[in-house]
């Protein structure tokens, strides 16, 4: 849920940027984003990460 609302909050973003604002270290975090990409949640981008349709979805539903 973590790395979905990082991404979430800055959609573009580099990996370690995201990760530094989570305190993890960039190889885990690269890691969490490639399951949740296997999911269907997020997307990759030129550049950084998006939620897809599904991941915001997912992230708008509590719980």
């Amino acid at each position: 849920h973590a790395v979905l609302a990082a991404i979430a909050a800055a959609p573009g973003r580099r990996a370690p940027d995201l990760a530094a604002r989570l305190g993890w270290p960039a190889a885990p975090f690269k890691i969490a984003v490639r399951h949740l990409k296997a999911l269907g949640l997020t997307e990759s981008l030129d550049v950084g990460y998006r939620l897809s349709a599904r991941g915001r979805a997912f992230l708008s539903h509590p719980g």
